[in-house]
């Protein structure tokens, strides 16, 4: 079974991946961090990787996925909910740093924060563009 992924596919993919730079960055300002290129990658990769591994269990990017607005939304959601608790235990056992629930839940937060900020404007647009393209053919 393969994955077809469209260029809409990867317009989410590559805003999504902005997404998580923007939380690694803000995560470094807030924390009173260096932001280098080495420290947002280390913050980055676990969520990153629980992010890949969600987004193939959902199918986060397939054809059927932005379809409609809210599907693209609802999938993002449980990909986030899935692939936050996977980054979360590996940052831990990468770290050796305990999970707290203050920094789960900031983490999930604003991580879905900076997800919606940008996949809702998204959504609408593509809804409308769907919808004008599909209006001139007919």
């Amino acid at each position: 079974m393969r994955l077809r992924i469209l260029p809409t596919g990867y317009v989410l993919l590559v805003g999504d991946l902005v997404a998580f730079l923007l939380f690694a960055y803000y995560g470094k300002l807030a924390h009173n961090l260096p932001v280098t290129i080495w420290g947002i990658g280390e913050t980055l990769a676990p969520f990153l990787i629980g992010w890949i591994v969600a987004m193939f269990v959902f199918r986060t990017y397939g054809e059927r996925v932005y379809s409609s607005w809210w599907r693209q939304l609802l999938t993002m959601l449980f990909t986030w909910t899935l692939a936050a608790p996977i980054g979360l235990l590996i940052r831990a056992w990468w770290t050796g740093v305990p999970i707290t629930l203050i920094f789960a839940a900031v983490a999930y937060f604003v991580t879905l924060a900076f997800l919606l900020g940008w996949r809702l404007p998204f959504a609408i647009v593509h809804l409308l563009w769907k919808k004008t393209r599909h209006q001139t053919i007919h």
